[in-house]
């Protein structure tokens, strides 16, 4: 006991007392310096103040520098502090501070050095909304381009191929002859066989020769032979540039390994091969028009969104922490809303195609075209980003929507309780 508080009685005596009017010093003194500046951005505002207000601040301030201010005088400096702030609003300390360059105003030679090199928190703040909203632009057309490229590779694919089978079958049912095995699929000369009778599968043989047909139109015959030939090399270059934009975001996705870049794959047939490359082409094109572009969208927006009320928050000497604060939080409700507003809006996912007939389906994966119409969701990604109240007012719609049919529902489904009748009353008879 004894030792304990021997220590206790030394720690006591080495800590330095503060005095309790130095807080009350210090937060004065700092009020000063606001109620100063506020002044100053009246002045430079044009805003008129009340002469007893600048007065009293004044006085204050002399005093306080003479060491002889009373609590009368702190108590009127208190009253016209709150009055000059109300004369100001929405113009508020912190908005003056973050905008103007405070280290600027120090005197001296140090000052002056000290600042050229500060930058006000409002022109920081400007600096990295900029940046981010260039990352996010340049970031959405680099994908919005990848994405185009690979849709418009998969979609002439499919149209080529439609109609090398549709050439074929014309070929085969005019003219009783197919082309020649190398030159057309294994799964487009199964097509032609199974829409042909039997009769005719018997009679005619797979591999005739155009000199050989006995036709009545050999030009007629050589013409779609050249078309189904021309049809068939645009396939083929399109189908070499699909697998170098497979192979593109093959090495970006650097954590998984890719169907052709595994070993079963050099055993497939080529027709295999194409189909590999067709169906992982279209999952990354729905992968990323459903998800990745929306969420860029929504983000670009929202920055969008915060370069135009920025301004206008700098000019009129309202920006602020707070302002800093709610644009930050507006950056990240943007890609939220954005991808919110694709699942609400966006259609049911049509199906994804193969390459073996017109009708085939193997999944159901939206696939893009190069209309502009098919753009409408991420456009309503962008407006949900710029305006986040629209589709938090649709979420709140139909949340109280359906809120109010289940309340009505239970109340109608719930009894009304029977009226009790005491037996010395008789019910009265209802009128007639």
């Amino acid at each position: 006991m004894g030792l304990s508080s021997r220590r206790s009685t030394t720690n006591a005596a080495r800590e330095p007392k503060v005095p309790e009017h130095t807080l009350m010093s210090s937060l004065l003194q700092t009020s000063l310096v606001d109620a100063q500046l506020l002044m100053m951005t009246a002045a430079e505002r044009g805003i008129e103040l009340d002469e007893e207000v600048t007065r009293t601040i004044l006085e204050t301030s002399n005093a306080f520098d003479k060491n002889q201010l009373t609590p009368a005088i702190a108590s009127g400096f208190w009253h016209a502090y709150e009055v000059l702030s109300h004369t100001l609003s929405p113009i508020t300390i912190d908005s003056v501070r973050a905008t103007h360059d405070m280290r600027g105003l120090r005197a001296g030679v140090w000052g002056s050095l000290q600042g050229r090199n500060y930058v006000p928190f409002s022109r920081k703040s400007a600096f990295s909304y900029k940046l981010l909203s260039l990352l996010t632009l340049l970031t959405l057309i680099a994908l919005q381009v990848f994405w185009a490229i690979g849709n418009t590779l998969v979609v002439d694919i499919k149209d080529q191929s439609d109609r090398i089978i549709e050439l074929e079958e014309q070929l085969f049912n005019d003219h009783g002859s197919i082309r020649s095995g190398s030159e057309s699929t294994l799964s487009q000369r199964q097509r032609l066989q199974a829409n042909s009778g039997s009769e005719k599968e018997n009679e005619t043989p797979s591999n005739i020769p155009d000199s050989q047909e006995g036709s009545s139109r050999p030009t007629d015959v050589q013409v779609l032979n050249r078309q189904i030939g021309e049809y068939i090399s645009w396939r083929n270059a399109e189908i070499i540039e699909l697998k170098n934009w497979n192979r593109f975001w093959g090495r970006i996705i650097f954590f998984s390994e890719q169907t052709w870049e595994k070993p079963d794959y050099s055993q497939l047939s080529p027709e295999s091969k194409l189909h590999v490359h067709y169906v992982s082409a279209q999952y990354v094109l729905h992968a990323i028009s459903a998800y990745f572009l929306p969420i860029l969208y929504g983000l670009l927006g929202a920055s969008f969104y915060v370069l135009r009320q920025l301004p206008k928050d700098i000019e009129s000497l309202t920006f602020s922490m707070n302002s800093h604060i709610d644009y930050s939080l507006r950056i990240t409700q943007g890609p939220l809303a954005g991808i919110m507003a694709s699942f609400f809006f966006t259609e049911a996912p049509n199906k994804l195609y193969s390459l073996t007939s017109h009708s085939s389906a193997i999944a159901t994966v939206k696939l893009g075209s190069s209309s502009l119409a098919d753009f409408s969701p991420l456009a309503i990604a962008f407006l949900a980003g710029y305006s986040v109240e629209l589709i938090f007012y649709v979420i709140d719609k139909i949340i109280s929507t359906v809120t109010t049919r289940s309340t009505t529902t239970l109340a109608k489904s719930s009894p009304l309780p029977e009226k009790k009748t005491s037996p010395g009353k008789a019910t009265p008879p209802s009128p007639s």
